[in-house]
């Protein structure tokens, strides 16, 4: 009687758990790479908001200075105090 000539023959189970741990190695390559991604977009975001916000309080801060200038520029006796006596 002879064997037949398919045995031995075929895929092994001895290379699936390599295959499955590729699959696995190249999913975490994956993972980490939109991760990394991720990071990188939420940092960018971070700096457009930081410099946006510097950028704010530098409008503002000249905003109060020209406000302070004005003040300090209008004269004193053109205003209501001059005209009304508060006196009592």
């Amino acid at each position: 009687m002879a064997m037949p000539a398919s045995i031995g023959t075929g895929t092994s189970q001895a290379y699936q758990p390599s295959l499955s741990s590729a699959r696995t190695e190249k999913a975490a390559a994956q993972a980490e790479a939109a991760k990394i991604r991720q990071s990188e977009a939420v940092a960018e975001t971070v700096k457009r908001q930081a410099n946006f916000s510097s950028n704010r309080a530098e409008v503002l801060s000249r905003q109060a200075e020209q406000m302070e200038n004005r003040v300090q520029s209008q004269d004193p006796g053109k205003g209501l105090g001059g005209q009304v006596d508060i006196t009592v």
